[in-house]
């Protein structure tokens, strides 16, 4: 009985060894860089998805300043309609040595994606809260 069990077990596991390399090369698993330039690419429709999209932006050119305790910062700018900013501004800050890293961030990012085409105006005004958490 063991030695059945055993035979079909080694007889899956050669078929799966000959039959999956097949299939292999019909899937296509695209490179993270080609997802990364199709969520950059994609246009915004409207203000709520631009106003999800900004602060992830501006969190990925992020590098935090080190601290011994958790702090908040939060930046404010003027996006146009072309996705380039105004000056930013720190307008709250719970630890005054991160706000370079913060406004580092914000203008790492820009020109940012512009803003909605359907959008009336020539400018939004934004602030974005970036959180530090220590572990």
């Amino acid at each position: 009985m063991f030695n059945r069990v055993l035979n079909k077990v080694l007889l899956i596991a050669v078929f799966s060894a000959f039959v999956l390399p097949s299939f292999a090369d019909e899937i296509v698993i695209p490179a993270k860089e080609d997802l990364k330039k199709s969520k950059q690419t994609a246009e915004i429709q409207n203000l709520n998805q631009y106003f999800e999209y900004l602060p992830n932006a501006v969190h990925n050119n992020w590098t935090p300043y080190k601290a011994n305790t958790d702090y908040e910062v939060t930046v404010q700018f003027r996006v146009k309609k072309n996705g380039e900013i105004t000056a930013p501004v720190i307008v709250k800050s719970t630890n005054e040595k991160a706000n370079a890293s913060v406004l580092n961030a914000v203008k790492a990012g820009a020109p940012y994606k512009p803003l909605p085409s359907k959008f009336p105006g020539d400018s939004v005004n934004t602030q974005v809260e970036l959180r530090y958490i220590k572990n």
